[in-house]
């Protein structure tokens, strides 16, 4: 297993990179440098193999599953959330609570709230014309998930602006590296648990508050929708799948189509040619549709809306991954970045081809499995087809109504990773093409 000299004995040039914006260049760099198993700190092991997604992830029978590590996420200031709830049984409990809500029964019932808004979306790119596609996708899926989640939309789409809820989201995203810091240390902890700064407590439960007023509004109000609370049969957290991280793919799947106009044609060809209208763009039509999925997939691997690795603690008694044992309390992960783009895993990694999901002649050797932006295992994404249905219906409708065009260069690409991306805004020209018709 190979390192850098320092990183053998301090996390601190990771941290350095992490808290700079750097982490996912300075892994995939290391990656390619060491190979598919390095060492980044003392206690800190990152793969980039298919192997290690089942080693570590995935919990077999007569098997300990490996708990997240709790300083990369935070707590929040409610105790039973999810994401990071390390009792298994009583995350087992609670994910089974919220299974029905995100059933493929339900939501095609919640399919009409998804075309209102995709119609909306393209309402508004036609009336805009020119516009930054990274809003657009935002305004979008933040309105979807708050009328999914709370009964009512955040209304992002009819004032064109951010809420101050999504905003003060998004403004505190360079905190998560230094909140993840002193998260993972007793005495950067502890001083930070007596000198938080005021204001950014007040961020931190002002944020926190607003999602439970939501929450409990939906509740004493009662629907007869098919939403997410009259699918939980508990409703002790809050879960947002699909938000963020729709948009994001959205965006560098729009960036990447842009700059192959070749592969642009092939999806612009099947979806005009497969629809004579948007009433007919349906979740069922859609999922049917190859080079669609072939072109997300393709994004997710080239653009992973979560690049960096999701770190878990090996179980009591120690486990083997990659064929090596490793002792209790080793700090483990797949780096999705590193893993998607090395030449070990996929022929021409650094290119978008999304007919390597489609069996194309020269790419039967690629790794696919490797791929796995949803995560693995019990805990691996529990929204992950809402956002399937979500991605294929928003990008199938723009692409059905508009000529997308812009002159954005390679350096788009060039983004900061605070944990999710920093993503720069994506101007682009939208030409009616129903209005030519």
């Amino acid at each position: 297993m190979h390192c850098p000299k320092l990183s053998a004995i301090t996390r601190l040039p990771y941290w350095i990179a992490h808290i700079r914006g750097y982490e996912v260049q300075w892994m995939t760099s290391q990656h390619k440098k060491y190979g598919h198993t390095i060492r980044f700190g003392p206690n800190d092991i990152s793969f980039a193999d298919a192997q290690a997604w089942r080693d570590i992830y995935t919990v077999s029978k007569g098997k300990k599953e490996n708990n997240k590590v709790l300083g990369f996420y935070g707590r929040p200031a409610d105790s039973g959330y999810m994401v990071v709830e390390p009792d298994a049984i009583r995350h087992a409990i609670i994910r089974k609570s919220f299974l029905p809500a995100f059933s493929e029964q339900s939501l095609r019932k919640q399919e009409p709230l998804f075309q209102k808004y995709a119609d909306l979306m393209v309402a508004s790119a036609r009336k805009n014309g020119s516009l930054d596609m990274m809003k657009l996708f935002d305004f979008t899926t933040f309105d979807i998930m708050a009328e999914f989640t709370f009964g009512e939309p955040l209304g992002m789409l009819e004032t064109n602006q951010y809420s101050q809820w999504v905003a003060t989201a998004f403004r505190s995203l360079k905190a998560i590296p230094v909140m993840q810091f002193i998260s993972s240390y007793t005495v950067p902890r502890t001083i930070f648990r007596f000198a938080e700064p005021n204001y950014v407590k007040k961020i931190r439960f002002d944020f926190y508050d607003h999602t439970v007023s939501r929450v409990d509004k939906r509740l004493q109000q009662g629907s007869d929708q098919p939403d997410l609370w009259n699918c939980v049969e508990e409703s002790t957290v809050l879960t947002a799948p699909g938000t963020e991280t729709t948009s994001t793919l959205l965006t560098g799947l729009t960036y990447y189509l842009i700059r192959n106009p070749d592969k642009m044609k092939i999806l612009t060809d099947e979806v005009r040619g497969t629809f004579s209208s948007n009433e007919n763009i349906t979740f069922e039509a859609l999922a049917r549709l190859e080079y669609l999925n072939a072109c997300i997939r393709e994004g997710l691997r080239v653009y992973p809306p979560a690049p960096s690795g999701l770190p878990r603690v090996i179980a009591e008694g120690g486990s083997i991954v990659m064929g090596k044992w490793l002792p209790a309390g080793t700090c483990v992960s797949v780096h999705p970045t590193a893993a998607n783009s090395s030449p070990a895993n996929f022929r021409n990694p650094d290119e978008f081809i999304p007919e390597r999901w489609l069996g194309g002649p020269g790419y039967e050797a690629d790794v696919r499995e490797v791929a796995q932006p949803f995560s693995a295992g019990p805990r691996n994404c529990l929204g992950m087809n809402m956002a399937w249905h979500e991605m294929r219906l928003l990008l199938a409708k723009l692409v059905f109504n508009f000529d997308i065009l812009s002159d954005v260069g390679p350096e788009w690409r060039d983004q900061r990773v605070y944990l999710l991306r920093e993503r720069k805004p994506l101007i682009c020209q939208l030409k009616d093409v129903r209005k030519a018709a």
